[in-house]
């Protein structure tokens, strides 16, 4: 997907796509102008096309041969043609000719290149150079185009430049023949090319973070930016046709949060006046590309890390302070009457004098407050708990805090030297709540788990939800472990002050508690704590059990071990229950008036694996697993299946979906677990001492949509009916509700079926449009949901994150706990207001009765 966008708005002025025939990971999409003839060129691996500059369309596409293994990397654009240039490792250098207005490759010519590798530094300049930077042996080569046939060669140590080390060399085409060369992140080197291709030493340019080139008029600049201070880059224009000497010399204003600038896009002009004027693209660390106008300050910024959220929680708004002096209202138990007396005193004088304040600034002016002064009073809970706060993490290191009712960015926060987990294609950043909002005066506190950059060690950033500002830890809030960590969760149980810690397992299985003064609650129940973790390389999942011991501390030791060969299945998926999900009914009442009791086991996590059998043909094993045993609860096994498969895991019921390859259609399947007619246990589930197997019933449906996300709706008590929402491949986000995904749905229902509320069995899902929640704002690339309560039980918040960013709330079962829009209150006050005077009428009617009765 190629995008124009308006340098001054940020709006978009088309897209368009090519009939791409590579799969995406063949591939990397770049993009290449032609000016004369207004076209951009599309370069990928060994397919050519181009697009209209003015409108996107799609002019032609051509299929480069390639026998030898080309990768086409590079290209030179010129008036008529276009030279696409490919490498073969250790090998050669191939150079493709192709006429730009017909599409035409018009020749192929191979150049000896024994030194190349698909990591080697290269670029094509716009004097019809290809210069590349060997950094093993440190060798510029240079190739003149198109008519070149051989590569000349000269050393790094001849322009006396040092790189310390070879990951951070990199080598960026400039003006002319111009190139910059990175020899660190903070040293950059401006080198010349002559005529016949030597390379000469232009200029070095020390504590320069990124260079960018452009022209203005005739003249053609090189512009750098460096640090100034912590908020400020220094920008500096150097002329290339006039010895370097200095042309425009400016402050720029980046926020640190956005962390170090990478690429710089600038454009120059000569002003009417005098001098030059400049606009800037500045791409930064955080993935975000912020646009900055002549005085230096952002014109506009998009955060794109928020296109790759990989966890998120909604937190809870504090209190107002009127209602947190209540919570100080009364004091401590252990105060006498007298104290207690004059603190509630003491308490309502100053909650009356802040609803006096209050009011009063409702009614004056009060543009004098800051914004922050402006967002914090904004930033209270609601009567109903419907405004939240999202914080959402990215792969970029970036998290922000975002207000779920206007989807304003109330914070950021920007942590460079934390990197995600990697799984297979999955990364992940684990989110922990070590304590929320309602443990006034406790702070809220939140935890992001992930690796050190540099060591790959374990690294905590532990931060407040409503601000974002670090906690505990200094100023930075960042925990740097000195070991690596293989699995972490967060503990049921919490301190004294309401904060839960954070268990972490490193590879001897040696156990670590975050924050170390909760070591205690750790202890107190070890005996009675239980992990597990499940390898994807091996296929082996594995239960332990946390011993403690005064002299070597907390230690986990194996208690069951499952193998799933890795030789016939992957282990694709790895759910346990939801943790906010809330479990309000025990059984289900029956037509017959008895209940059929769920299998309610809060330890059971679904497994899933994809595989080919000894016939080659795929297939997708789905396992219930109770995690503190072992032990396999069900199986199943769908032949002629692949993935991707989706799973919503919740109470007693599983629902997935999966492609099904023999009919080549989508499929949902859902299954369900009771216990039977007779509970086991009525207070509490124990998998040691487990009820038998439960009673599975499950049941497949046709799936006309694509799947890309899947959650389950969640309400503040479980009294709600359960609605699954799918995040479809259109762009839609489907609200189905779990009854038309019943198992026991009965193909000829009975009076007994009908009186439980059963709907017939049909074989397709049929979800009319006024189920899409989303309505006609299409959301693309959706690979994730997340579902959290509000204060009303009728409400559940969704949240879906991908692409594009999407947040509503949803009422599965109708708003039944609160009054309609459309409720006659003149009404009921007419009414009610006769009845009150009629009672008081009646009752002056009736004493006036009763005297005249007694006078008889």
């Amino acid at each position: 997907m190629i995008r124009s966008w308006s340098m001054a708005t940020g709006g978009l002025h088309w897209e368009t796509s090519a009939q791409v025939t590579l799969p995406p990971t063949s591939y990397k999409l770049q993009l290449f102008l032609s000016s004369e003839s207004k076209t951009l060129v599309v370069l990928m691996s060994e397919q050519i096309y181009a697009v209209s500059l003015t409108s996107g369309k799609v002019k032609w596409i051509t299929n480069l041969s390639n026998t030898n293994a080309v990768s086409y990397k590079y290209m030179h654009i010129d008036a008529d043609h276009a030279y696409a240039i490919g490498i073969t490792d250790g090998s050669h250098v191939t150079v493709a000719t192709v006429n730009l207005e017909t599409g035409k490759v018009t020749s192929q010519d191979s150049v000896a290149a024994s030194w190349i590798t698909p990591s080697t530094e290269c670029e094509v300049l716009t004097t019809a150079k290809f210069v590349c930077f060997d950094t093993r042996m440190k060798h510029f080569y240079s190739l003149l185009l198109p008519e070149g046939r051989v590569f000349l060669a000269s050393t790094l140590s001849d322009l006396a430049l040092h790189a310390t080390t070879t990951k951070d060399v990199m080598l960026a085409q400039l003006q002319g023949d111009t190139v910059a060369l990175r020899l660190t992140p903070t040293h950059h080197a401006l080198i010349r090319l002559d005529a016949a291709g030597a390379v000469h030493l232009t200029k070095d340019l020390r504590q320069v973070m990124v260079v960018g080139t452009t022209s203005a008029g005739n003249t053609p600049l090189v512009l750098t930016l460096s640090r100034s201070s912590t908020d400020t880059l220094k920008l500096m224009a150097y002329n290339l046709n006039n010895d370097m000497a200095v042309e425009i010399e400016d402050l720029i204003n980046l926020p640190s949060n956005h962390g170090s600038p990478e690429k710089l896009f600038p454009y120059t002009f000569i002003r009417r006046e005098s001098g030059f004027g400049y606009k800037l693209l500045i791409s930064s660390e955080d993935h975000s590309a912020a646009f900055f106008s002549q005085a230096g300050d952002i014109s506009w910024v998009r955060e794109e890390a928020l296109a790759s959220i990989v966890s998120v929680e909604m937190a809870d708004l504090p209190v107002s302070e009127i209602q947190a002096k209540f919570e100080e209202e009364f004091g401590s138990e252990h105060d006498d009457i007298v104290t207690m007396f004059n603190r509630r005193i003491t308490t309502q004088l100053s909650e009356l004098q802040l609803y006096i304040s209050e009011t009063l600034d409702r009614f004056l002016d009060n543009s004098k407050l800051t914004a922050y002064e402006k967002k914090k009073r904004a930033l209270v809970r609601d009567d109903f708990n419907i405004h939240k706060i999202i914080v959402a993490v990215t792969t970029a290191g970036k998290i922000f805090g975002i207000d779920n009712l206007s989807g304003e960015l109330v914070w950021q926060t920007f942590v460079p030297q934390l990197i995600p987990y990697q799984h297979g294609d999955t990364q992940t950043l684990p989110l922990f709540v070590m304590r929320t909002t309602a443990h006034f005066p406790h702070p809220p506190e939140y935890a992001v788990l992930g690796k050190h950059q540099v060591t790959g060690k374990g690294m905590l950033y532990v931060f407040s939800p409503i601000s974002g500002r670090p906690l505990d830890i200094g100023i930075t809030g960042i925990v740097e472990l000195d070991y690596f960590v293989r699995h972490a969760f967060l503990l049921v149980q919490h301190d004294a002050h309401f904060l839960r810690p954070i268990i972490l397992m490193d590879p001897d299985n040696k156990v670590y508690v975050y924050p170390p003064s909760c070591e205690d609650v750790l202890a107190e129940t070890a005996s009675q704590q239980y992990l597990f973790s499940a390898d994807r390389d091996t296929g082996v999942l594995t239960g332990y059990n946390i011993e403690y011991s005064k002299s070597s501390g907390f230690v986990s030791s194996p208690v069951w071990t499952a193998n799933l060969p890795r030789e016939s299945q992957v282990i694709a998926h790895v759910v346990p229950k939801m943790a906010n999900d809330h479990v309000h009914s025990q059984g289900r009442v029956l037509g017959d008036r008895s209940v059929l009791y769920k299998y309610l086991n809060p330890n059971l996590v679904v497994v899933t694996t994809e595989g080919k059998d000894e016939q080659e043909k795929s297939y997708v094993n789905l396992y219930l697993i109770d995690v503190i045993t072992g032990q396999i609860v069900f199986s199943a096994n769908h032949a002629r299946s692949t993935g991707p498969v989706t799973i919503v895991h919740s109470e007693n019921w599983v629902v997935y979906t999966y492609w099904n390859q023999k009919l080549r259609r989508n499929e949902i399947a859902a299954l369900e677990m009771y216990e039977g007619k007779t509970q086991s246990n009525t207070t509490a589930f124990s998998s040691l001492a487990p009820p038998p197997p439960p009673i599975v019933e499950r049941q497949a449906y046709i799936l006309p949509y694509i799947v890309t996300a899947m959650a389950a709706t969640v309400t503040e008590k479980g009294i709600t009916n359960k609605h699954i929402l799918l995040a479809l491949a259109d762009g839609g986000i489907l609200e189905l509700p779990k009854a038309l995904l019943d198992p026991r749905r009965p193909i000829n229902p009975t009076a007994e079926h009908r009186e439980e509320g059963l709907i017939p069995y049909m074989p397709e899902i049929s979800a009319p449009k006024e189920m899409i929640v989303n309505y006609n704002q299409s959301v693309f690339n959706i690979h994730g949901i997340h579902s959290a309560p509000a204060g009303l039980e009728s409400t559940s918040l969704v949240f879906a994150y991908g692409l594009d960013l999407y947040c509503t709330r949803v009422w599965p079962s109708k708003m039944f706990d609160v009054l309609k829009d459309d409720f006659d209150y003149w009404l009921i006050s007419v009414v009610l207001t006769a009845l009150i005077f009629s009672s008081i009428l009646l009752q002056k009617m009736a004493a006036r009765k009763q005297l005249n009765a007694a006078w008889k």
